[in-house]
């Protein structure tokens, strides 16, 4: 049950840093740093996590937060 609510709260953590990044999308500016925090958030809870379908969506969040930040370190 504990483990249940905790992975409750990380969701819920990763969704409001989504949220955040679309709100940056929305007016042309993402901060590196919430992409930088998404990321490292992502790698460092995936171990926790066992369903697979799970994984392929914190993946897939991942990537999409790694090419961004990418788009941002190439344009400096």
């Amino acid at each position: 049950r504990e483990a249940r609510r905790q992975l409750v709260g990380w969701g819920e953590n990763i969704l409001d840093k989504l949220d955040e990044i679309r709100h940056g999308l929305l007016i042309g500016a993402i901060p590196k740093d919430r992409l930088t925090n998404l990321a490292q958030t992502l790698r460092e809870r995936r171990a926790n996590v066992r369903d697979p379908q799970l994984i392929e969506i914190i993946d897939e969040i991942e990537l999409r937060a790694e090419v961004e930040l990418a788009k941002l370190t190439r344009n400096i």
